[in-house]
């Protein structure tokens, strides 16, 4: 990869950062009731499509699994509710 194509690589990968952080802006100014209300929604959504696949035939959609990461962090926020 020539210098060009480097500094070209380079200018994309910053734009996309800068284009996911303006994204997620919003969601960090909502208060914890309207994420949740918002995930609700998402789960939702995920449900009816999981729904629509399986009466058109096509096998349920099959989640990757969870990071480890993801299990602690839910492991240490239920602690922390619980208390």
């Amino acid at each position: 990869m020539d210098q060009n194509s480097a500094s070209v690589m380079k200018e994309l990968v910053k734009a996309h950062a800068t284009a996911a952080e303006q994204d997620a802006t919003p969601l960090r100014a909502l208060g914890p009731h309207e994420r949740g209300a918002l995930i609700e929604l998402a789960c939702e959504a995920a449900a009816t499509i999981n729904r629509s696949r399986l009466a058109a035939g096509l096998p349920a959609a099959a989640p990757a699994p969870w990071p480890t990461s993801t299990w602690d962090f839910l492991r240490k926020h239920a602690a922390y509710v619980r208390t």
